[in-house]
């Protein structure tokens, strides 16, 4: 494997995907649909995912492909326009993989497909759990699950889909952001307080292209811990998931948002703890 495309590449997770594959040794192509006049020299292209030839020329000579090339959310966008810029992108991403030849790709889903977890039977949230989108949003990236997999029993392509959970960037906005996490804890209740630095979702990305796995996979990304003090229990007890059995967990504030699964087939840790990226100290 020698080049790998990146789209999404200025988006908040982009960067951190790019770095993490250039240091790695890979040529990295990286595209958006957005213009990038101070894109440091290095190999950038203007592009809107749902320009199906534009996407099977920037594939054409890849080897591996990082497809994070979509909005993280629908609030601001009609339906349609929703509908368009993940599923349609999504499928001009597998089809042109599949014409130019691309045998992999770690692409982004999104822990929307789970729904509101306090309507789910249990805890933790697995791979397995209960699939139940809210909006568009995560019905698209629901159909690029099933997608992908389709497109592995036909072509071979080997894919994996990573049901994010919370991403906190490598930037002081990122920080800023993951301290308003800390300082509200209501705040993280929708997401079981799970986090995950971009720089642990490049890790993850990585883990998939260079391993020989086959077919279509999901994994939940998350970090092992919450981003509060308080413990996993009191803080489902005291938001919403008190009806729910209490789950068992390794450790007090592990986060209820499991990611057993990836880190046993991929043998995939996270670097980056909440405390340390905004400076707290970890004892």
């Amino acid at each position: 494997m020698r080049k790998i495309v990146v789209t999404g590449a200025k988006g908040g997770t982009g960067p951190s995907l790019a770095a993490i594959l250039a240091e790695r040794g890979y040529e990295v192509l990286r595209t958006d649909v957005h213009p990038w006049t101070d894109a440091d020299g290095l190999g950038y292209v203007q592009l809107d995912l749902r320009d199906a030839a534009g996407v099977n020329d920037i594939f054409a000579g890849a080897d591996a492909v990082v497809h994070f090339g979509s909005p993280p959310a629908d609030a601001w966008l009609s339906a349609t326009e929703a509908y368009h810029q993940v599923a349609s992108a999504g499928f001009n991403v597998f089809q042109a993989a599949t014409n130019t030849g691309v045998k992999r790709i770690a692409w982004a889903s999104s822990i929307e497909v789970y729904g509101d977890i306090r309507k789910h039977p249990a805890l933790p949230v697995s791979e397995d759990s209960p699939l139940a989108p809210p909006g568009i949003y995560g019905a698209a990236k629901l159909l690029l699950e099933r997608l992908a997999c389709d497109y592995a029993r036909w072509h071979g392509l080997a894919s994996a889909g990573f049901r994010l959970s919370r991403i906190i960037y490598d930037s002081e906005t990122g920080r800023a952001k993951l301290r308003s996490l800390v300082a509200d804890e209501a705040f993280g209740f929708d997401c079981l307080w799970s986090y995950i630095d971009a720089r642990d979702v490049g890790a993850a990305c990585l883990a998939w292209l260079e391993s020989d796995l086959p077919g279509a996979e999901v994994f939940n990304l998350a970090a092992a811990d919450v981003h509060q003090k308080v413990a996993t229990a009191d803080l489902l007890a005291a938001h919403g998931y008190s009806h729910l059995p209490s789950p068992s967990l390794a450790d007090a504030r592990q986060t209820p948002f499991s990611t057993a699964k990836i880190r046993a087939m991929l043998n995939w840790r996270e670097s980056y703890n909440w405390r340390e990226i905004i400076g707290l100290r970890t004892d």
